[in-house]
């Protein structure tokens, strides 16, 4: 039970009981909410629409092992529809790896050189596409690869057989030549 008061002059007293009630109800009000809000919050910072760069990083750390364990078919699995009708993946792979001076083991840094994402009337995603880059890439006889990435649709409304990777490229230092793996169907190229 809490008590008001009135004084002398009309005003209103509250007893330290009506106030430690007020206090215990905007705490517990608060936890509530932190533990609501914060998940709320949580799965916003994971999707798509505001997480695009950390959801594509996991696939990019998954991407990296198929690298090292040079996992063909699992490389081969993650591209998109059109890639995988328009391509040779598994000899576009074999040829990869072949020019790649020993065996991949590690890298510095994972970086996004170029991302865009469109939205329809509804504020729904219809499209949303990022370039994943490998930097300092290492092998296990030292040579050091800085371009080494892919480009990624990982949603696309209108086109579906896009998503998934579409091009993955590796610049060859000695030559200055890039090769490739995949690519979009001539249909989609621009």
């Amino acid at each position: 039970m809490y008590t008001v008061f009135h004084g002398i002059d009309g005003r209103m007293i509250m007893s330290k009981r009506f106030l430690t009630g007020i206090i215990s109800t905007v705490l517990i009000f608060s936890v509530l909410f932190a533990f609501t809000g914060c998940n709320m919050l949580s799965d916003a910072m994971n999707s798509e629409r505001f997480g695009a760069k950390k959801l594509a990083k996991q696939d990019a750390e998954q991407v990296f092992e198929y690298l090292k364990n040079k996992d063909i078919d699992s490389l081969c699995g993650m591209f998109s529809e059109d890639s995988k009708k328009y391509h040779v993946l598994e000899i576009e792979w074999e040829i990869f790896f072949d020019r790649i001076d020993g065996n991949i083991v590690s890298y510095k840094s994972i970086s996004f050189p170029g991302e865009g994402m469109s939205f329809d009337n509804d504020g729904e995603i219809s499209d949303s596409h990022l370039s994943v880059n490998f930097n300092g890439v290492k092998t296990d006889t030292g040579a050091v690869y800085d371009e080494l990435g892919y480009y990624q649709t990982r949603i696309d409304i209108a086109n579906p057989e896009l998503e998934g990777i579409n091009v993955f490229t590796v610049k060859i230092p000695e030559t200055g030549r890039f090769i490739e793996v995949g690519g979009f169907s001539s249909e989609y190229d621009v």
